[in-house]
Parts: structure tokens; sequence; C-alpha cells
């Protein structure tokens, strides 16, 4: 099955594509048993829709999300080269091999030393010689290495860097695709400082329909959980530059650039770090209190599949929790009381020996984490024992998205001359829908549904119709609004016939028979009078 879909991949020009968000909601279409089960295969084992990656060509057209002024900046021509280090634990073959060609597509060949793959002792079945067969025949200059055992990607990061031989070292994850001109900032400014240690925009590719999204301009912070957040940016630094670099406190982790040598010389990752998690705070905060800055540059955009969930565990219990510890004990000082406030059961665990990064520290001669707070994130608010905390010296806008309507009425389902309502009150997430009859009276808002233009379906414009699972048989349920591909529907129009695709799932609302009380669920698009639905109007 995979195997014709690759077939049918090298058959594509790239060049005959153009970027058509239509087009990608077309390749979403389940037509065939073969499309349902790579579809559920790609859910399960990878967490978006390989339907859809499957399809696409290796080098497909991305619009470009730049600023019009990064194009005009002129960029040193004796820039450093790059050794490009992506890491890997059983990605999906069509990802990981778009991720390379995007590196070649874009990106000058004098500034590439090398591209590094990091196999983390894959386990998916034939994804290995596969993948030997296609660097050999199409990508020789590519160099695959294969760790002895399971390293987890903080240390399968260190195996990688340790390889590479450029002098810039440029980390992305498995499943990017980076846009035009993204890599001459990062080496620009690489150059510029050796301790620079710089971050490309990040954009997103929805996870269900492969549509690239520009992401705004933000910087990177934490909680006292220890997450990472995105952060507006401060409103008293004055009006926003679209080209210049923003200094900020932390990185997400998964794509930036570093100076080789001055990698090592900071230490690396943290070799005591299991799998995943935790790591980006801790090199975030090593850089900042060991001498180094770190900055986002809005004229580098790489484009990253963002998921809804982590399609792999951790062997040895929660390694995000563990991973966590050490950097409090290494890096917080005092401060990390208010990680143990948030997570009191973390102060009795264990977290293994930190006396190697202890005395990194102190050769490095860091700063504290007061400093840290004071001069690099003085916009972080210090929880309180006794409710006099620190206070924000700058506040953080609370941005309200603005919801437009495209057009509201009743869902009617054409055959049955039935609504779709709700089998709980509008407001309890997870309810089911039905047919019912049609109530057009003004006081029913309950049937009345709200189209949104992020092609939302909204009941009395609260919950969104959903598709919460995967497989057939799954029923369309409301859920909180969330911007998620499983949330959007569109209308396919016919000869005068209209249907309700969701391309997440790759099927259409349909439902189980025309009596009231129907349940609606999912079904393989077709010209069944079941999958017709069309919005009518309120009086």
């Amino acid at each position: 099955m995979a195997e014709q879909v690759e077939e049918s991949r090298s058959n594509m020009s790239a060049e005959n594509e153009k970027y058509d968000e239509n087009y990608l909601l077309s390749l979403a279409e389940i037509k065939s048993e073969n499309d349902q089960q790579l579809h559920d295969e790609g859910y399960h084992q990878h967490a978006f829709n390989l339907l859809i990656s499957e399809k696409l060509s290796f080098t497909r057209p991305l619009p470009d999300t730049r600023d019009p002024q990064c194009k005009d900046k002129v960029y040193p021509t004796n820039l450093p080269k790059a050794s490009i280090v992506i890491c890997f634990y059983n990605e999906a073959y069509s990802s990981l091999l778009r991720t390379v060609h995007s590196i070649y597509h874009r990106s000058p060949n004098d500034l590439i030393h090398e591209v590094i793959l990091v196999n983390d002792n894959s386990e998916i079945e034939g994804l290995l010689p596969k993948l030997r067969t296609y660097l050999s025949n199409h990508l020789p200059a590519v160099k695959l290495v294969t760790s002895a055992e399971r390293l987890g990607l903080i240390r399968a990061r260190i195996f990688g860097a340790r390889k590479a031989t450029g002098e810039v070292l440029v980390f992305l994850d498995s499943h990017c695709e980076v846009n035009d001109g993204w890599l001459e900032p990062l080496l620009a400014r690489v150059q510029e400082n050796s301790k620079n240690v710089v971050i490309p925009i990040i954009d997103m590719i929805n996870a269900d329909t492969f549509i690239y999204e520009k992401s705004p301009l933000v910087k990177g912070g934490f909680n006292w959980g220890m997450h990472f957040r995105w952060d507006p940016l401060p409103a008293s630094t004055g009006p926003i530059s679209h080209t210049d670099p923003i200094v900020s406190p932390t990185m997400a982790g998964g794509l930036f650039a570093i100076n080789r040598v001055y990698f090592h010389h900071l230490g690396e990752y943290d070799p005591g770090m299991d799998i995943w998690g935790g790591e980006n705070l801790e090199i975030s905060f090593r850089i900042w209190q060991c001498g180094g800055n770190l900055e986002i540059l809005p004229c580098s955009r790489v484009g990253h599949i963002f998921r809804k969930r982590r399609p792999y565990g951790s062997p040895h219990g929660d390694s995000f929790l563990k991973n966590s510890l050490r950097v409090a004990h290494t890096w917080m000082d005092e401060y990390k009381k208010h990680f143990f406030n948030i997570r009191p059961e973390a102060a009795k665990m264990e977290y293994g020996d930190i006396s190697k990064r202890l005395e990194l520290r102190k050769q490095l001669g860091c700063k504290s984490f007061k400093w840290y707070l004071d001069n690099v994130y003085p916009e972080q608010s210090i929880p309180s024992v006794n409710g006099q905390g620190r206070e924000a010296k700058f506040m953080r806008p609370i941005v309200h998205k603005d919801i437009v309507v495209k057009q509201k009425g009743l869902l009617k389902h054409t055959g049955s001359g039935l609504c779709v309502d709700s089998v709980g009150d509008v407001h309890v997430k997870k309810s089911l829908l039905r047919l019912t009859v049609c109530n057009l009276s003004n006081e029913n808002k309950n049937q009345v549904w709200y189209e949104t233009g992020n092609k939302e379906m909204r009941l009395a414009n609260v919950l969104c119709l959903d598709v919460t699972g995967e497989g057939k048989t799954e029923f369309a349920r409301l859920t909180k609004c969330g911007g998620f591909g499983s949330q959007e529907w569109i209308w396919n129009t016919k000869d005068g016939r209209s249907q309700l695709f969701n391309p997440a799932s790759g099927m259409c609302l349909t439902t189980v028979n025309i009596e009231p009380g129907s349940y609606l669920t999912l079904a393989v698009c077709s010209s069944s009078q079941l999958l017709d639905f069309h919005l009518i109007s309120a009086s």
C-alpha cells in the first residue's frame, strides 16, 4: 500500500504544483479501505495524517511567510557552513524525507557542510532498509548513523553532534519543512558572535491537513510547572520590528543553531536526562546564565508538524518530571521551591547524580537564577507565599481572537427533513449529536449552528462539531473549540447537493438512519443521500 503511494509520488513534479489549501484538503478524502488503513495507522503511530503525507511530494511548494523586508536583507558571502543534525525515532518515512529534501531544496549548497540523520534505534519494520536505499539512490551526501540502543532525543542529539564537523550545528526535528531563506539568517547571526544561539520562527504545519500556517512574532517563556510556553512580545518594548532578532528567555527546543565548538564548551545537553522533556529549559537557562545569548530570528522560518500528543512513551517512567528535577536542582537555586509548590510529589523523587553538571556550572562561572529573572525574564511573575510576590515589569496582553461568522442557521439533513441538535445541553462537552424535528422559532437557539471563518461549525456559538476518534464508527460530538483539524468542516457542493467533509478523518458527516433521534457519525464520502446536509435560515 505505502509502496503504491510512493510510486505515485515519484511521478509527481513539484514544479507543476502550487501551494493550494483546497488541494491539500482533497488529499485527505478516504476513498478505499487502503486509505482508511493508512489514515488510522498514521494517527496511531505518528499522531498526524499519514494519508496526506504519503501523497505529498518531498519538495512541495510552501507559502513564503517572511516579512517582505526580509527579502531585501543582504548577508555576508563568507558565512560558516552548517552541520544539520536530525534525530528520529519511528518517524514516518515520508515526513522524514520531506524534512531532508526541504533542506536541499531551499538552502544554498555551499552553506551545507553535511546533513546527519541519527536513527535512535527505530523499531518500525522495514523503515531503515527502505531509507538506506532511497538515500543511496537520491541523497548520497546524507549521513545516516544508528545508535546501538535507544538513547532518547536528548542523548541522540549529543551522539549526532559529536559526529558533526561543520562550524555551526543546526538541530531540526524530523517532521519539519524549512522555508525560503531560512538558513542564511541563522548562520549570519552565529558568525557575528559565537555565543549567539539562534532560533527560527516556527510556523505551524497542521497535523490533520498539512496546511502551512504563518506563526506570529512571539518569544519563549516558561511556567513554574517547568513547561515551555510562548509569550507575546511586551508592549513596552515599542514598535515591533519584523526583521530584528527577538531576545528570548527560553527556546521550544526542537529547532536552533549554535556554534559547534561553543555547544561542546557549554556542556552539550545534560547526558543524565532521559528520552525527552525539560532539555529545552535546561539549555536555555545555561546559555543565559553562562554568558550566551538566545534569540529568535523573524527572517528565518521553519514549518513544524504540531501534534496533539507525543506518539511514543518513556520506558522508565515520567522522563519529563525527572529531567525537570535535574534542571531545578542544577540551575534554579532558591527559586526551585516554586516548582515544588506546584509538583510536591517531585520533592522525594530520584533524579540521578548532578555533581558533574554543578561542576560545569562552576567552571563556566555561571550567574545565579535571580540574575536570569532580573535581567533576561523580568516579566516573569514570581509566586508568593505571603501574597507579596514580585510584580511583573511588563503585563502580558490577553489576545482575544475574533470569531468571524460566515453564516448561521439550522443544520438540516436533506433526506429526512430533520435538523441536527445535541443530545445533552449545548454547554456539555462530548455530547452526541442527533436528528430531531426542526424548530424554526426564535426561541430555539439550541438548534442554530454558526459556521466560522476558521471552518468551524459551532452549535449555539458555544461548542464545536468535532471528530473525537479514529475509524468509521466514531460518532460526531461537541467539544471545546480549539482550532483543531478535527473541528474543520468543508462544504462539498455538487449538482445542487452539499455534504460536510472533515479533512482530519477524511470522511463526511452522515447519520445512522433517517429517523428522529438517529445519531450523527462519519462515512466515506459518496453519492448516498444520507450524507446530504444544508444550512437553512431560522426566523
